[in-house]
């Protein structure tokens, strides 16, 4: 038999179903939460032993009071606008089932996510500025700082992967109402990201 009747005869591989990209996006964000869930831990196991173990309520916490005050307004607007992004996403993906392209919708989302990370920096600078960093103001400085930088990493690479959606939206229409299997998972994804960041502004800026 001929190379070109294998060639021909050969079942065209279409890559995994949507079924099983949606349970591998599932068990990526479980993972994930771990992580999460293990940093936040962290963050408390050392915030119950800044003034010995076991922690005493009234303990002070940052436990050096010259350190600057978190921006609780800015952030709290901040979380306004990516929540919003969570929102405007998910109406892109009805749109998308509908029918339509969605693409102001994903538009939208994308300007929501980059603006959370533009004033998610501005506050780094500030705090930087005012005297906590990494190394400035011991264990709560470098704790606040990997658990929020770690999460804004995710916001970033969220924002790349809508912004991938909105261009292969926008150059060839492939997300349809029968077939948006990427646009679904990067959905899950974003949804998963601005959720971690309810949890973290709740213990970070307000408990």
């Amino acid at each position: 038999m001929s190379t070109a009747v294998l060639t021909h005869d050969a079942p065209a591989h279409r890559g995994a179903s949507p079924a099983t990209c949606k349970f591998g996006m599932i068990i990526f964000l479980i993972s994930e939460g771990m992580l999460f869930a293990g940093l936040i831990a962290g963050y408390f196991v050392l915030r119950w032993t800044a003034n010995g173990f076991p922690w005493q309520p009234g303990s002070a916490w940052p436990p050096d009071a010259s350190l600057p005050h978190l921006p609780v307004l800015l952030t709290s607007i901040n979380t306004v606008f990516l929540v919003s992004s969570s929102i405007t996403f998910h109406i892109s993906e009805s749109a998308v089932q509908k029918g339509r392209s969605g693409l102001g919708w994903l538009a939208l989302t994308i300007l929501l996510g980059a603006t959370f990370v533009v004033i998610q920096g501005f506050e780094w600078v500030h705090l930087h500025h005012e005297g906590l960093w990494f190394d400035k103001g011991g264990i709560y400085g470098s704790s606040f700082f990997v658990i929020t930088g770690f999460h804004g990493m995710h916001v970033a690479i969220g924002v790349l992967l809508i912004t991938w959606c909105f261009l292969r939206q926008s150059a060839t229409r492939c997300f349809t109402p029968q077939h948006h299997p990427a646009l679904a998972n990067v959905a899950l994804y974003w949804h998963f990201v601005d959720v971690v960041w309810i949890i973290l502004f709740t213990l970070l800026y307000w408990v």
